[in-house]
């Protein structure tokens, strides 16, 4: 997607870019799937499916942090905390009325709920598989299973719980993203790209100012390695791996 159309800032600009250092990887897979064209096509497409891109509503291609709610499905984002609902008969109840302004939720075709509780940069995601949360305080049954399986949506509900305990997100249990700035240099790699610069001018002005003399390649290779590097990297989320992100890795 070219640069400068409204939806993708000018790649230069890295002031533009620094908000979304404070998100969670969640939001840098936003980042990629609202430049893929396909994406940007479907929105607007009747009778296209959300669910065909991972997620469980359409989002608006310029949605970015801390606006950006991306409600992704749980075969993409194995993060996502599945439970139970049931009337609360005691004290020991979950409601979203406290986190109402935090709170977005998606009724499903077969009247499940899909929640996304999110300060615009941290997020939980909740699956209500059976009975609402919504109606009133319920009494919450999680459906976690298996041992590796279980490890992603367990810490989701650790972060539940202290939400739940303290009305705010927890800093501990949801750190800074150690590759955060990695990802961001990607993201401006595509966006250069994208608007026509060439590798040089990427290394120059994303790596070092070194990387404008006339005889950089030879003068410093090093930078010329980087910006393959971050180059490729750059193709490479692309073409899909910004999925392993909701996944937990690259």
């Amino acid at each position: 997607m070219a640069a400068g159309d409204g939806h993708v800032p000018d790649w230069r600009d890295a002031a533009a870019y620094e908000p979304l250092l404070a998100g969670d990887r969640s939001l840098f897979a936003w980042e990629w799937l609202r430049r893929n064209p396909g994406y940007r096509a479907a929105v607007t497409e009747v009778g296209e499916a959300p669910q065909n891109w991972g997620l469980h509503d359409f989002l608006r291609p310029e949605v970015t942090v801390p606006e950006a709610r991306p409600i992704w499905r749980a075969e993409v984002d194995p993060f996502v905390l599945p439970v139970e609902a049931v009337p609360s008969k005691g004290g020991d109840a979950f409601s979203p009325e406290p986190f109402a302004d935090m709170t977005n939720v998606v009724t499903g075709g077969d009247g499940r709920e899909y929640l996304l509780i999110s300060d615009g940069f941290r997020a939980i995601r909740i699956d209500v598989l059976a009975g609402s949360v919504m109606g009133g305080p319920a009494e919450l049954r999680y459906r976690i299973q298996g041992l590796a399986a279980a490890e992603r949506p367990t810490l989701t509900l650790r972060r539940l719980l202290a939400l739940w305990r303290a009305g705010r997100f927890c800093r501990s249990l949801h750190p800074r993203e150690a590759r955060a700035r990695r990802w961001l240099l990607m993201l401006r790699a595509h966006d250069a790209l994208s608007a026509g610069a060439d590798q040089r001018e990427i290394a120059t002005a994303l790596l070092s100012p070194r990387a404008g003399r006339p005889r950089w390649r030879t003068e410093v290779p090093s930078i010329r390695s980087r910006v393959q590097r971050l180059v490729r990297s750059a193709c490479a989320m692309e073409a899909g791996g910004f999925w392993d992100l909701l996944a937990g890795g690259s």
